[in-house]
């Protein structure tokens, strides 16, 4: 027993970066700590009471015994976190502290949840690792848990551009779901993703599919859920000292699942773009709902530049004019979104009569389309300015126009890249 308090001693104070006199003082010398963490002395009593006080810990968690209570207490310690990082002020190494911890005193389920919040808090490279860590934590656990470290992976396959083994994965976790634990939170998850992942496809009605499954389940935006979140909190702390344990181990289950819908807020974001993108055919209304509560919920410039065109449609010009501004601002002429920029800018020209300003438009939209490959933006381009031209008169200039167009749209190895 004493080697193993050792370990478990420090390790948790190389986590807190106290040195062996530090841990000691007042009552101990550094000399007492360095046996101790050796395995060569067994801790007494008081000593376990101190070296815990010191580090921030129970006694049990040195002594690697917990009681539903402490796991209760560990999750809150979790939630807590993961609450400041959806906030914007959390401490990604406080939650891997919290891993550690859950890991050093072998509890499995705390230590996955722990990894799948620094993992939806890790960008870049070193995103699969808590993803792994999740994964393993996870594996033995029950099917809500686990597959929403699936869910997770199926991110970092999209990310490094495998999208179709992605929605294989997705597809896979979502049918098993439903077959046997219909979580409401992970069917959400896994209905999310795959609407995020068939839009990355253009799969556009598959999207929006999914995404209306997880608008469905979703049960509010980020501050009804943050305040549900914080009433469920207190429940369960509430719970706790009453003694109902049983009672608090549910609640804080709840708790978690608020905090995870909450994180979920910018894919469900793209939901609501992938819904109102097949809804703006029949219903230009509701899609002009969805698109203000996606931009509202996760500023995006494609949103924006959709909602300008559903605004453009409505007759709303006004209002279709400042956000393509505001959209000019921000995409830059490099962006995949250029070439849309010019074509939307040319459209309201022609809304608004201003011809000579919508030839432009189209004519720069052409130019940009050809040199970011963007084949959509391209031909609906060459349509526009087409019959424009056609319209005026000007038939010679729009069947050159046709041409060119026709030419750049079957000689892709022709166009400057």
């Amino acid at each position: 027993m004493g080697e193993e308090v050792g370990g478990r001693l420090r390790r948790l104070r190389a986590e807190r970066g106290l040195t062996q006199r530090e841990l000691a003082e007042p009552h101990y010398t550094a000399a007492y700590v360095s046996s101790v963490e050796t395995g060569a002395r067994t801790p007494s009593g008081d000593a376990l009471r101190h070296f815990a006080a010191r580090l921030g810990v129970d006694t049990g968690e040195l002594l690697g015994v917990t009681s539903p209570r402490d796991d209760v207490r560990l999750e809150l310690d979790i939630a807590a976190v993961a609450a400041d990082l959806l906030a914007g002020h959390g401490s990604t190494p406080k939650m891997r502290r919290l891993a550690r911890r859950a890991e050093g005193i072998g509890r499995a389920r705390q230590a996955g949840l722990a990894w799948l919040w620094l993992a939806r808090f890790t960008e870049g490279g070193t995103l699969p690792k808590p993803v792994a860590a999740a994964e393993a934590a996870l594996a033995d656990d029950i099917p809500p848990y686990r597959e929403l470290a699936a869910a997770l992976r199926a991110n970092v396959l999209i990310t490094l551009g495998e999208p179709h083994h992605a929605m294989h994965l997705l597809r896979t976790a979502l049918d098993a779901s439903l077959e046997g634990h219909p979580h409401p939170v992970l069917l959400m998850t896994l209905h999310a993703y795959l609407a995020e992942g068939r839009l990355r496809l253009g799969e556009i009605t598959q999207a929006a599919h999914h995404a209306g499954e997880a608008l469905r389940l979703a049960r509010g935006g980020a501050e009804i859920l943050a305040e549900l979140a914080e009433n469920q909190r207190r429940l369960t702390e509430a719970y706790l000292a009453e003694g109902r344990v049983t009672d608090a181990v549910a609640a804080v289950s709840v708790l978690h699942d608020l905090l995870h819908e909450r994180a979920l807020r910018p894919v469900l974001a793209r939901c609501l773009f992938a819904r109102a993108l097949v809804r703006r055919a029949e219903d230009l209304e509701g899609a002009l709902a969805d698109l203000r509560a996606s931009r509202a919920a996760a500023p995006d410039h494609a949103v924006t530049l959709e909602l300008a065109d559903v605004c453009r449609e409505l007759g709303r010009l006004d209002d279709a004019t400042a956000l393509l501004s505001e959209a000019a601002e921000g995409i830059s002429v490099d962006s995949p979104l250029s070439a849309s920029l010019k074509f939307q800018q040319g459209s309201l020209a022609l809304a608004r009569g201003d011809l000579e300003s919508a030839e432009a438009g189209f004519t720069s939209a052409i130019d940009v389309a050809a040199l970011r490959d963007a084949r959509g933006v391209l031909a609906a381009s060459v349509d526009k300015a087409g019959e424009l031209l056609s319209d005026q008169g000007r038939t010679e200039e729009a069947a050159d126009l046709l041409r060119r167009g026709l030419l750049l749209l079957g000689a892709e190895e022709d166009v400057p890249k």
